[in-house]
Formats: structure tokens, C-alpha cells, sequence
């Protein structure tokens, strides 16, 4: 593949409509969400089989109710942009869990074209 690792990782994302900022080894994904919540989060990495370990690690670890409480207020509707329901908030940050497993789904999937082209 005769592209940089790097513009590849950004022609995936774009593709599923995140805004990729590169700065270094540093990624930082952003999209808003069905429920309009600016949505983002930071990997690094040091080529495209770690990005996908690190996108792979994130969506293990991405607890969705952990991360709906941090957008809730003190009597339990959004806040900072977040839906006002509670259980709004919750599937919000289920649809956000899937698109980042949609991304690494993708981006494995470029790994795996990455790895055959290079072993020709």
C-alpha cells in the first residue's frame, strides 16, 4: 500500500464520518451523535496495528454508564449539550460505545489489506 499509515487511519474515519486531528502519535476521533452530543476521545499510537490495539483496549474499557453519568446533572437529566432524559443520555453513549467499534472494525479491516499487500 503505497500510502502513510496515518492517511489511511483518517481515510477510515472520515468514511464513518468522524473528524480526525493527528498531532504526532496522537489521534483525537470527533463526531456528534444521533442526539447531537459532541462526542470525542484520544489514542496514540505508533502504527496502524496499534492503533487498532489501542481502539480495540478503548472499546473494552468504554464503560456506557459510566460515561452517561458524567453527562448527567445533579436531578439526573443531560447537561453540557447531552439529551435531557436520563435514559436518552444512556442509549446516546450506547450509540457512541457502537461507532467506536465500528471504527475499529473498519480500521482492522484496513490493517488486514495493509498486512496482505505488504506480504506480496
Amino acid at each position: 500500500m503505497n500510502k502513510d499509515w496515518k492517511d489511511v487511519v483518517i481515510e477510515v474515519a472520515e468514511d464513518l464520518d468522524w473528524k480526525v486531528t493527528v498531532d504526532g502519535d496522537e489521534f483525537t476521533f470527533q463526531r456528534y451523535s444521533s442526539y447531537d452530543q459532541d462526542f470525542s476521545f484520544e489514542v496514540e499510537a505508533k502504527d496502524l496495528k496499534s492503533i487498532c490495539n489501542e481502539l480495540d483496549n478503548y472499546c473494552d474499557n468504554f464503560d456506557v454508564s459510566y460515561e452517561a453519568y458524567l453527562w448527567l446533572d445533579e436531578t439526573g437529566h443531560g447537561k453540557n449539550g447531552a439529551p435531557y432524559d436520563m435514559e436518552d443520555v444512556y442509549k446516546d453513549m450506547e450509540e457512541c460505545k457502537d461507532q467506536i467499534e465500528s471504527l475499529y472494525d473498519a480500521l482492522n479491516d484496513a490493517l488486514d489489506e495493509w498486512e496482505d499487500e505488504e506480504d506480496e
